[in-house]
């Protein structure tokens, strides 16, 4: 809690059966989170709200989130936006089917987490009902998968080398010695070979697999996207593949969206650390007495969200 911005920590709950349908309900509770700005009222004109999906090296708890940390969102609250994170994948659930808590690789679930946390936050607070995405890393595949299923109202989405495709990214190239590997195998029921080894089923996704629902057609990669996007990304990425990213926007762009990716020249997986501090950032840079420190990504960031407020 902080003398500026005010912290609600919920619960939402998920249906975590088979994709299939073939089983029935498993309903268990994911923890959620909201910050709130200073400047946010009860009554009067509403707060506008950035979903920020965290990445894989983080969660959402019952008494922390790996978003709150983050420069972005300290720069999104000093500035009068509203945050919200939830883990997308419930605690016993993921204990119970032998799933790394940090690793919801946006799958239906994690979206049905979002969903549902987005509508306990309209329902309950002064917010806009339309609102932004933001996702780094694992979190680049939950919030497009939340733009992809139109359950929420999007403006435009953000993110940071942001995960996009299940088979190349996941399956074949997984972090944390292999466990997005195995959350995939399990969510979506994969079958195993004679080694034990899960067989990749693209039909199993159900359209969960943001690359998987680009369409080649005459040479060239198409996808229809309903909000404009923005992704920033080093050339280095040792942990996400950049040339995945590049694919991606351009696909969007053949459809006719509007999509870029800001790439840098070094950094790592961490683009958001990439350049020296702006010297006059367009935003307020004070919260709770703390002087933020803001970066080329995260200053570009908040422009492009600011653009479409």
């Amino acid at each position: 809690m902080s003398d500026t911005f005010q912290i609600h920590r919920f619960k939402v709950s998920a249906d975590c059966s088979d994709i299939r349908g073939e089983e029935p309900e498993k309903i268990f509770s994911d923890h959620a989170m909201l910050a709130l700005p200073q400047s946010y009222r009860k009554t009067g004109t509403p707060t506008r709200l950035v979903i920020n999906c965290h990445g894989a090296g983080g969660t959402v708890s019952a008494d922390g989130s790996q978003v709150e940390e983050q420069v972005i969102t300290k720069y999104l609250l000093a500035n009068g936006y509203a945050v919200m994170d939830t883990n997308g994948l419930p605690e016993e659930y993921a204990g119970q089917a032998g799933i790394d808590i940090r690793n919801n690789i946006g799958s239906p679930i994690a979206v049905q987490c979002y969903v549902k946390a987005y509508h306990a936050c309209i329902e309950n607070f002064n917010l806009y009902r339309d609102v932004f995405v933001h996702g780094a890393s694992m979190g680049g595949i939950s919030s497009t998968n939340v733009v992809l299923s139109g359950c929420i109202p999007v403006i435009a989405q953000t993110g940071y080398c942001p995960v996009l495709d299940t088979w190349n990214q996941i399956f074949l190239h997984p972090w944390s010695d292999g466990l997005p590997k195995t959350a995939l195998g399990k969510v979506y029921g994969f079958d195993k070979d004679a080694r034990g080894e899960y067989i990749y089923d693209e039909e199993r996704l159900a359209g969960f697999n943001p690359m998987g629902r680009c369409v080649a057609a005459g040479g060239r990669e198409t996808l229809r996207y309903p909000v404009p996007v923005k992704f920033w990304q080093c050339e280095d990425d040792p942990t996400v593949s950049i040339e995945t990213t590049k694919r991606f926007v351009q696909a969007i762009r053949n459809g006719g969206g509007i999509a870029y990716l800001r790439t840098l020249p070094h950094g790592g997986h961490e683009p958001q650390e990439y350049g020296d501090f702006v010297a006059e950032p367009s935003g307020k840079t004070v919260l709770g007495g703390e002087e933020l420190q803001i970066r080329p990504a995260v200053e570009e960031t908040f422009r492009w969200i600011r653009r479409f407020s």
